[in-house]
């Protein structure tokens, strides 16, 4: 009884660990190669499985993960320069994955694991990157649920040589975790990089402390909503070739959340804020923007992505031309927008602000439209019926000192052009120009009725609706309209 005990017992055994990793070596082939499909069914990107050798116990592949084809093309076309071509040759590789799969029931990668896989890699030694400078490490469980985890100390790559020109790229301390369901139809994700660094000549761009969390569902076979927040602590670009540009960004935020408003629509808000913008000698302080887009008809926002991702590539596999795909785009926005517009939708600005200096600046308005009745997109050819439908507000509040913040911007600009030596001018005086020239300018605007003074600040009102035009409640001439 004993031996027979044992023996059931060594035949479970041998079935678990010797016959199912063949059989289960399928099925994690199967999901690899569903996982790259809904990856590279993005438009604009691209999982491809370059190799795939499968064994009874693990399996090796070699994955590339970049552009697709089209976005390749389009960039081709664009390139016109050696080095655009040879870095368009650098990004036709993508980043490329050498990796070991081991077939559960249980697996030791990483220790020991009770999974239907699990997966180790790193990149692959290519001419276009070095080899062994990102971990890999993931699991699929019983159930089909994929977990993802990257981890890069530093990562360092020269272009130089290929290039014929300096292009040094590197990250520090990259770390992505990333889970998806079984049905593969909900995700999370959280990425985090200490440093960006790019060098090339006149041109250096740094990143520091980038931060993104997201999670999303997907509601349709085209259509992705969800919820995201991206962090950055700061972001430098200063090119010295032709036009010198310095441009800085000190704690730049946006969130947005795309969600359903109803079995019929959807709503999107996004909202970005920053400390500090400086372009060059300009510098903005407390930007805010906040919206809401409301009112998008799910049918119309499917049939366009439906329709972009058909004819990312032709019937027999090859991509457009960038131009027939632009024409068929244009197309396909018309037909899609026809339908959106029927719905009604709307823009909101809840908050557009901004300081320079001692001044500040806010705003909001809207824009919507009204889509009853509405036959067919011909109809807006009419201005009379387009600005009968079309509802635009806007509400401006700002105060003296920004005015005069932006006529000295302008003024100085003006005067350097002109061959002023500015440094050579006594402060009081530039700014007493500046005074003069900015209250000449606001009390000509309020005598003329486009701004109204409202203690130290200054406010608009613009609408346009019902086929008029009004500021500050009443008909007056646009100017530029």
């Amino acid at each position: 009884m004993k031996n027979k005990k044992t023996l059931t017992f060594v035949a479970l055994l041998v079935i678990i660990f010797g016959v199912a990793p063949y059989f289960l070596g399928n099925i994690a082939k199967d999901n690899i190669e569903k996982q790259a499909a809904l990856i590279s069914s993005t438009p604009g990107y691209s999982l491809k499985i370059r190799e795939y050798d499968q064994g009874w116990f693990t399996s090796h592949a070699v994955i590339a993960y970049g552009f697709d084809q089209h976005t390749l093309n389009i960039l081709e076309k664009s390139a016109k320069k050696d080095i655009d071509k040879n870095i368009i040759n650098i990004l036709k590789d993508g980043f490329v994955f050498d990796l070991e799969i081991a077939h559960g029931p249980v697996t030791f990668q990483n220790g020991v694991n009770l999974a239907l896989l699990t997966m180790v890699g790193q990149l692959a030694n290519t001419e276009s990157q070095s080899g062994k400078t990102l971990d890999l490490f993931s699991s699929v469980s019983y159930g089909g649920a994929t977990e993802i985890n990257i981890n890069s100390p530093s990562l360092k790559i020269d272009y130089s040589d290929m290039i014929g020109q300096k292009m040094i790229v590197g990250y520090d301390n990259i770390t992505m975790n990333a889970s998806l369901n079984a049905a593969l139809d909900e995700y999370d994700l959280h990425f985090a990089m200490d440093q960006l660094t790019l060098n090339m000549e006149g041109v250096a761009v740094i990143m520091e402390q980038m931060d993104l969390n997201a999670n999303g569902q997907k509601i349709n076979d085209y259509l992705w909503l969800g919820k995201g927040r991206t962090t950055v602590k700061k972001f430098n670009l200063n090119t010295t070739k032709n036009k010198k540009l310095a441009l800085s960004l000190d704690d730049f935020n946006t969130d947005y959340n795309f969600r359903k408003e109803s079995d019929t629509a959807l709503t999107m808000n996004l909202n970005a804020n920053m400390d500090e913008m400086a372009i060059s000698d300009i510098i903005l302080r407390n930007f805010q923007f906040d919206m809401d887009i409301n009112h998008l008809n799910i049918d119309a926002t499917t049939d366009y992505v439906k329709s972009i991702q058909e004819i990312y590539q032709n019937s027999d596999g090859k991509t457009l031309d960038p131009k027939e795909f632009e024409a068929k785009s244009k197309i396909i926005l018309a037909k899609a927008g026809e339908k959106a517009l029927k719905d009604s939708p709307e823009l909101i600005i809840n908050n557009y602000a901004f300081s320079i200096g001692d001044g500040t600046f806010n705003s909001d308005g809207k824009i919507t439209f009204d889509g009853n009745g509405l036959e067919n997109i011909q109809q807006l050819s009419d201005p009379v019926t387009l600005n009968k439908r079309l509802t635009v507000i806007a509400n401006v509040d700002f105060d003296k000192s920004l005015a005069k913040a932006i006529t000295g911007i302008a003024m100085k600009k003006q005067m350097a052009a002109g061959g002023v030596d500015i440094a050579s001018m006594p402060a009081e005086q530039l700014d007493q120009m500046i005074e003069v020239q900015t209250t000449t300018a606001l009390q000509g605007f309020v005598n003329n009725g486009y701004i109204k003074q409202d203690g130290k600040n200054y406010k608009a009102n613009f609408e346009m609706q019902n086929g008029q035009r009004l500021i500050n409640g009443k008909a007056l001439a646009i100017p530029g309209m």
